[in-house]
């Protein structure tokens, strides 16, 4: 488990000072693992939408009138649209990703999106807005119609949502040729560019192309409207995962998710129009950092070959780009590779944080520190010998241009992988894939998913895991904290088994959405189903949350526990025990030891004068 979240609480003494404190997220080892998890009150879950469950209204495609059909499954990216309009009670527009590929006369061949509209209702309850759209359409959940507009979609993984709710999907798994996307695509004819897709990208409308090449690239939709807009050519196509645009509405920044990916940037010419600008891809040893890609269209088409022939930075599974408006730094998962092999055999150039990470590695394994240059060490991880096991979440200062390393995934000890699960350790970050923030409060939080590539060399906690299930995990990390770890990750939910736990988005500060993707059909109904849910009640923690501590295992010790009459310290200390909801109880001063006997039987928290907490139990 995260740091904090069971026996340890680490509420702050500050804390202790307030007569009344707000619920701390709290793990519950008791959870269905059957279902999603999330934490006890007053933080409630309610279940949105259900892939192959839920209907989505459709447009006329492949000749077939409008109608209805069940929705896809494995829910990905999540994108949040406001609504602005004076007086609404209504939130805004989601949309939801589909990665699964399939053919389907109704939804369009590939994989798609869904959006509806929510509002919220007391006790922080969310209803579905019924809609009637311009096209016709009227019902709960609507299918974006990519089909007739800009050709078929496919894989589509994460996406971009834009400041002022612009919604962009990313087709990742870069295909090859036709024969290699068959699988979903009956249509396999040339598709040229701008006969359904609307007009504005100088130099490529009227360009013929394989029907695999119009898929991966990122696409813009009206999430009012349920349509797509424009496939943007102009960014390059690539397997695209993750995206984010400024506050100046004017640039992206883009992860491509392989080995090696490339981090690209574009730069719009006017604010909001993303049809003209200039793409860079990164390159750290370069004077400015960036190299200029030329805007035609057959370099577009093979982006990433490009750069990596002008020594791009080249990095482990770039996955989603997220950016902090806290402290003006773009964020982007790094989610690492088991097997590099010879991928970066590449004449890109190796990130500098993956020399270091080698290094430290060797160290670990070794006991003493890598005796050659930083040229021998990159080196050795174009040869393939440093696995990625963990990945990390990287941070780009804006203002010097410089990738480094935010948090390094782990731990990794050398023979954790000969552990059985029983000894995985409970405080680990493995394989981060989407990302985000949330602003509770005063207090920036980023939000970080995992997407686990394995579950050996300690990627998974062994409490709930020990039965060979794999389950993701998502965290908050308080941005404040200076040289963050992954021990100060708080578990915020973790997801049903078999699942990727992603496309956490803050609504705002009250509500978090996030998707189970892909779960065990052997699970419960309706967890053996991809689904779009929300977590609601984050505005009533924001002091739990912010005062968690974060310094790790208590010093101190009680005993028993269960108790039933008196609670024994290992040592004398002054003291203070609270209930489950915060409310100080009682404050002694130098003792060790407590009557507990007019307590009701329950669970309760003590903490020292260090703020260090225990949890204990009375009978």
């Amino acid at each position: 488990m995260k740091k904090s979240l069971l026996s340890v609480l680490g509420l702050s003494l500050a804390m202790a000072a307030s007569a009344q404190i707000p619920f701390p997220v709290n793990i519950d080892t008791t959870w269905s693992a059957t279902t999603v998890w999330m934490p006890k009150s007053p933080l409630k879950l309610q279940v949105l939408f259900v892939g192959g469950v839920d209907t989505v209204e459709t447009t006329p495609t492949y000749g077939n009138p409008a109608g209805k059909t069940v929705a896809k499954q494995w829910h990905d990216f999540i994108g949040f649209t406001p609504d602005k309009a004076a007086g609404t009670p209504d939130l805004g527009w989601v949309s939801v990703n589909h990665e699964m590929i399939q053919k389907n006369d109704m939804i369009g061949d590939g994989g798609g999106m869904t959006v509806f509209k929510l509002r919220r209702l007391k006790g922080d309850v969310l209803e579905i807005v019924p809609q009637t759209l311009n096209d016709g359409r009227s019902g709960k959940f609507f299918n974006v119609d990519f089909t007739n507009i800009t050709g078929e979609t496919g894989m589509n993984c994460s996406g971009i949502s834009a400041p002022d709710g612009r919604i962009w999907t990313a087709e990742e798994w870069l295909a090859g040729s036709n024969a290699s996307v068959s699988s979903g695509l009956r249509d396999t004819a040339d598709f040229t560019i701008g006969v359904t897709t609307p007009a504005g990208f100088p130099g490529f409308n009227g360009k013929t192309i394989k029907k695999y090449q119009n898929w991966n690239w990122m696409v813009e939709i009206d999430p009012k409207q349920a349509k797509a807009i424009r496939k943007q050519y102009n960014w390059g196509r690539a397997g695209w995962e993750g995206g984010a645009i400024l506050p100046d509405n004017k640039t992206v920044f883009l992860g491509e998710d392989a080995t090696p990916g490339l981090l690209v940037k574009f730069v719009a010419n006017t604010a909001g129009d993303f049809t003209s600008g200039t793409t860079y891809i990164y390159k750290h040893d370069a004077p400015t950092k960036w190299i200029t890609v030329p805007n035609d269209f057959d370099t577009m088409l093979n982006i990433s070959k490009f750069g990596l022939r002008n020594g791009a930075t080249m990095f482990t599974r770039l996955e989603w780009v997220a950016y902090n408006k806290g402290n003006g730094k773009v964020y982007v998962t790094e989610t690492g590779n088991d097997n590099p092999g010879n991928a970066f055999k590449a004449t890109g150039a190796v990130a500098p944080h993956l020399i270091l990470a080698y290094k430290n590695r060797y160290k670990t394994v070794n006991g003493s520190d890598f005796p050659n240059s930083d040229a021998a060490a990159a080196d050795s991880v174009r040869n393939g010998a440093f696995k990625d096991y963990y990945g990390r979440v990287l941070e780009l200062d804006l203002t010097t241009n410089e990738v480094k390393t935010y948090i390094e995934g782990g731990p990794f000890n050398g023979s954790v992988a000969s552990k059985p699960v029983s000894q995985y350790p409970s405080v680990h970050l493995s394989n981060p894939d989407g990302l985000n923030f949330m602003h509770v409060g005063n207090k920036d939080y980023m939000i970080i998913s995992e997407d686990l590539n394995g579950r050996n060399w300690g990627r998974t906690p062994a409490e709930y895991q020990g039965s060979n299930q794999t389950i993701c995990e998502a965290y908050l990390l308080d941005m404040s904290i200076p040289n963050p770890t992954f021990s100060d990750l708080i578990r915020v939910a973790a997801c049903s088994p078999g699942a990727e736990i992603t496309g956490a988005i803050a609504l705002d500060s009250k509500t978090m959405l996030l998707n189970a993707q892909h779960p065990a059909t052997t699970n419960t109904y309706p967890y053996n189903n991809s689904l779009t849910y929300a977590i609601s009640g984050w505005d009533g923690i924001p002091t739990a949350l912010n005062d968690i501590k974060k310094s790790g295992t208590a010093t101190f010790s009680v005993y028993p526990n269960p108790v039933a009459r008196e609670l024994n310290l290992d040592k004398a200390m002054d003291v203070a025990i609270y209930d489950i909801n915060g409310k100080r109880l009682k404050v002694y001063r130098d003792v060790n030891t407590v009557d507990v006997t007019d307590l009701a039987s329950g669970t309760y928290i003590i903490m020292n004068d260090k703020g260090e907490s225990l949890k204990f139990v009375v009978e």
